[in-house]
């Protein structure tokens, strides 16, 4: 049995191997891949995007969690980290935020290291889509890494992009700034609201003069 056939009879080692194989740009990988292709554009494909520490991990296991419970569909999970520009590792430790999920069959969660690439993705994120696109899970969840202003490939290659935002960051011109901003299709906030003395007294107004910027934020200002 070829390994495309293992995967598309549903065999979940075949399936790991064949990822990790993607992941290192193997010969047999870009073979398979092609196998695997007239059996894609199944799945829907869903984007985490966000500031680091806003909460993407716990919301991909929540999304997953009501997926599975409430409409039975088998999912997949790409999650992506940072590497380390001075080592090349990185911690893969999303999935540690993900513990409600283990144990189940119609969950496969794999973490990749971006290895250096821009964008909030990895080089070969898209083609380990597709591989769980032909291997059968109705929805497959991509986790970008903390995302700033201009990481917004996930906006390419998701069908669904949520942008998942902490309260209280930035003024009223910052949104009108952000990239991601502009490729959202859905905004979500996982914190809770924070405490008074933590949100700006006065909105800034775009007229106002430097001499008087301090004012704007003194209520944050006040504290140590």
């Amino acid at each position: 049995m070829t390994s495309s056939q293992a995967i598309l009879n549903g065999d979940r080692l075949a399936l790991a191997r064949l990822l990790t194989q993607v992941e290192n740009d193997s010969p047999d990988g870009h073979t398979t891949l092609i196998e695997l292709f007239p059996h894609t554009g199944r799945a829907h494909l869903i984007g985490v995007t966000g500031a680091p520490g806003t909460g993407k991990s716990s919301l991909v296991n929540q999304l997953v969690l009501h997926f599975r419970k409430t409409e039975d569909k088998r999912v997949a999970i790409v999650a992506v980290d940072p590497s380390s520009p001075f080592t090349g590792g990185a911690v893969l430790g999303d999935r540690v935020r993900m513990r409600d999920l283990s144990g189940d069959p119609g969950v496969f969660i794999r973490s990749m290291a971006s290895r250096g690439s821009l964008g909030g993705l990895a080089h070969a994120t898209a083609n380990m889509v597709q591989v769980f696109d032909a291997a059968g899970f109705d929805i497959v969840i991509v986790e970008t890494v903390g995302a700033g202003q201009s990481e917004v490939d996930i906006a390419r290659l998701a069908h669904t992009t949520i942008v998942v935002e902490a309260p209280g960051l930035g003024d009223d011109i910052q949104p009108s700034r952000r990239a991601s901003s502009k490729s959202r299709i859905s905004s979500s906030s996982t914190r809770q609201t924070a405490p008074a003395w933590k949100t700006p007294r006065r909105r800034s107004n775009p007229c106002w003069n430097w001499r008087t910027r301090p004012n704007v934020y003194s209520g944050i200002m006040a504290q140590p």
